[in-house]
């Protein structure tokens, strides 16, 4: 009789199930998946644009204007997609700015494609440096539409992370979305 047996080797893995074998085949299988998968998800931001509530006689709080866009940072490129209506007058000029917190206005960053007149759109796309990218994650950036009626900004808003937006005069738990942010006074 002859014994037939083979004796297994821990040093190799066969002991275990995992010889050289298994190991190349899920290798390939981890590669072929890992192909498939984005190594980074793409960031994504929201903005509610809106009038600034002025109140003096150069700047009156104008109502009825408003805008929506969305913002996505694939890695250090942030591309801004928007569109605007209702407003006093003629779009001239559109911005992507940096402040030191949400509703404080701040100096102009780079400028935007402007399409339309009282309504339109807006878009853009550049790479964004170090700083500036920490100013998008800390909600620091905002996009500023300017109109023949106020030069010095119609329409505002931040660049906020991606949520849920509820509707008016729809209950939210809690005290809904408030995005948390801390200003340097000096």
């Amino acid at each position: 009789m002859t014994d037939s047996t083979k004796i297994r080797s821990v040093s190799d893995g066969s002991a275990r199930g995992w010889g050289p074998a298994r190991i190349k085949k899920s290798l390939i299988v981890l590669l072929a998946v890992l192909a498939f998968v984005p190594l980074a998800a793409a960031e994504k931001y929201q903005v509610y644009l809106s009038p600034l509530p002025h109140n003096d006689e150069t700047q009156p709080l104008i109502i009825g204007s408003k805008g929506t866009a969305t913002a996505t940072l694939d890695g250090d490129t942030i591309t801004i997609s928007g569109t605007f209506t209702g407003l006093s007058g003629r779009a001239t000029k559109a911005r992507l700015s940096l402040s030191r917190g949400p509703g404080i206005p701040g100096d102009a960053q780079f400028d935007l494609t402007l399409e339309g007149d009282t309504a339109g759109k807006v878009s853009g796309q550049k790479k964004l440096d170090a700083s500036q990218l920490a100013a998008l994650r800390s909600r620091k950036l905002y996009i500023q539409i300017d109109s023949e009626k106020m030069p010095s900004g119609h329409l505002w808003g931040w660049l906020l992370e991606e949520h849920e937006i509820a509707g008016e005069d729809v209950p939210v738990k809690g005290s809904g979305y408030l995005p948390p942010f801390a200003v340097r006074t000096k």
